[in-house]
């Protein structure tokens, strides 16, 4: 586990100066504007869970649950807890990046609505970070190298494009080889993701490809119908 780096202890960077002099404000700024944009999201999807909550649950039975039976949501219902967070978060996520309510003829979309609600107050950050969603798609990645506490490094399981994500939440919850779909959010400071994850265990990897490669068209309700399916057995 990394330890925090003193004001006065020699910058990691390999600088020769003191962290406070080098690498601290960038970090410190860095800090700053993800709160910021994760300040944004969090209006954003409070508004639109405040407005059109009925079109939500029809979205999420049109779309989320299509293909999940009875007894897969009974086992989605019963997972872990923190499964349950994640589940919700990836839920609310997919929804906004890339869902669409049928029954609303013009700006159908909720990005859409949000984007041009008067009453979500987004500074030009939180609305250009919401804006990317449009053209981030969601992507299957193995994990390569991690460092706990600071960064972690992705590669495209199909591109083999890779990405650093400075994240210390999110580089302790990967270990290297491991398989997960992110989609990827280019910041000011760097890459990092949109809180989306699906984590396929090493077993199922394989079939998961398989499946991805025969559903291009539809890659992410793809992924989330093979993830739920996972943690509705408990995997």
């Amino acid at each position: 586990m990394s330890q925090k780096v003193q004001r006065n202890a020699p910058c990691p960077c390999g600088s020769g100066k003191k962290y406070k002099k080098c690498c601290m404000p960038k970090v410190r700024e860095q800090s700053i504007h993800r709160a910021d944009q994760r300040e944004g999201i969090q209006q954003a999807l409070s508004w639109i869970n405040q407005h059109y909550r009925p079109q939500i649950d029809q979205w999420v039975e049109d779309v989320w649950l299509k293909n999940i039976s009875v007894i897969q949501r009974q086992g989605i219902a019963t997972a872990d807890p923190q499964i349950r967070t994640i589940h919700d978060v990836n839920l609310l996520e997919l929804l906004v990046a890339e869902g669409r309510f049928s029954e609303i003829e013009s700006e159908a979309t909720p990005l859409q609505l949000i984007l041009n609600a008067e009453t979500v107050n987004l500074d030009g950050v939180q609305r250009g970070y919401l804006e990317q969603l449009l053209h981030r798609p969601l992507r299957l990645y193995q994990v390569m190298e991690c460092s706990p506490s600071e960064s972690f490094t992705v590669e495209d399981c199909f591109s083999h494009e890779s990405f650093l994500i400075e994240d210390k939440w999110g580089s302790r919850m990967f270990d290297p080889g491991d398989t997960v779909g992110l989609r990827m959010m280019e910041t000011g400071s760097g890459w990092e993701t949109s809180g989306a994850i699906y984590h396929i265990p090493t077993e199922h990897v394989d079939e998961l490809k398989k499946r991805l490669q025969e559903n291009e068209t539809n890659f992410s309700i793809a992924l989330a119908e093979f993830w739920l399916a996972l943690v509705a057995a408990h995997v």
